[in-house]
């Protein structure tokens, strides 16, 4: 990688920073008297929601940042390790609605690294060769699983650890550091929401070691033991961890992890700032936008509830600006 071949790409995503709400700006949304009140103020930072209907309004805004970074990117590859996720959701959606012979299109994730008509078509076919060869190991398991058991769950676990997995085998080969960092970020957060999901459910230990990626944070046959003793020895054993906070935050509530998670994601990529050359500011970007994004849909959903704004406050992620 040429740190050159990115000064254009971070001084156009500099300009476009500005264009994200600001800690203010997002407290004056929440702070807005009703729904309608909340929309205005959001239409005039460039938002397009119109009436009750915002969920198009958030989409178009994911898409159009990502139309931009494509545009940018002088190498789109650095981010297949980032958008190798929808890829396997992708391979979960087609794999569900050829077993329950439904369609798969409307539940089609972008962006992502391979064409998704591509992989729905393979698995109609069950053409195992015709898919990417990141997706054929998950295609197999996870049909199987499904014909032959119908245990959803444990399908859609083996799938989402191939993701994992490949995420970090994609960020291995990326030529910055901070892709490492996310990758390896991100299967630590979802092994600890995996186990303690899997605390909470009682499931076996064979059922959990199919589920956890390996991941740098923990030893994954430690933790995985420490998991089976029950919540409080998982959480002690968090709290001797990078992810102590982790453990806090879960004493909390499930929801409160959700929002560290993404806060701590920010907090990994917002050194990016400083960096000139490389495709961190980019990746600060894309993941910057779309924590605006999910604080907007809590707080409209919330100001359609009826929620109060104390509560919405305590569940809003940290913004990159």
């Amino acid at each position: 990688m040429n740190p050159s071949e990115y000064t254009y790409a971070v001084a156009c995503i500099r300009s476009n920073e500005t264009k994200l709400l600001s800690a203010q700006e997002l407290n004056s949304v929440i702070n807005a008297a009703g729904y309608r009140e909340a929309v205005r103020r959001l239409n005039d930072r460039g938002y397009e929601i119109a009436g009750s209907d915002y969920a198009a309004a958030l989409e178009k805004r994911l898409s159009d940042a990502w139309g931009l970074l494509e545009t940018l990117l002088p190498d789109r590859s650095q981010f297949d390790s980032i958008l190798i996720e929808n890829d396997f959701q992708n391979l979960k959606s087609a794999v569900k609605a050829l077993v329950c012979d439904k369609e798969a299109g409307s539940l089609l994730f972008a962006p992502s690294v391979y064409d998704a008509d591509l992989i729905v078509d393979a698995v109609n076919r069950n053409d195992n060769d015709s898919l990417p060869e990141p997706l054929r190991h998950a295609h197999r398991s996870s049909y199987r699983i499904l014909t032959q058991t119908r245990f959803a769950q444990l399908a859609d676990s083996v799938v989402d650890r191939a993701a994992l997995e490949w995420s970090i085998k994609l960020a291995d080969q990326a030529d910055h550091p901070i892709m490492r960092q996310i990758a390896q970020t991100r299967a630590a957060c979802a092994d600890i929401k995996i186990l303690y999901r899997c605390i909470k459910a009682q499931k076996a230990q064979s059922f959990t070691e199919r589920c956890v990626c390996a991941c740098d944070a923990f030893d994954k046959a430690e933790i995985i033991a420490v998991s089976q003793q029950g919540r409080d020895a998982f959480l002690e054993y968090l709290s001797h961890t990078d992810y102590a906070d982790a453990a806090v935050a879960l004493r909390e509530s499930p929801s409160a992890f959700e929002k560290w998670c993404d806060d701590k994601m920010l907090s990994l990529l917002r050194p990016a700032k400083f960096d000139i050359g490389g495709p961190a500011p980019l990746a600060a970007y894309w993941f910057a936008v779309q924590a605006e994004v999910k604080d907007i849909r809590i707080i409209l959903s919330a100001k359609h509830s009826g929620i109060p704004d104390e509560i919405v406050r305590g569940r809003v992620r940290e913004l990159y600006v």
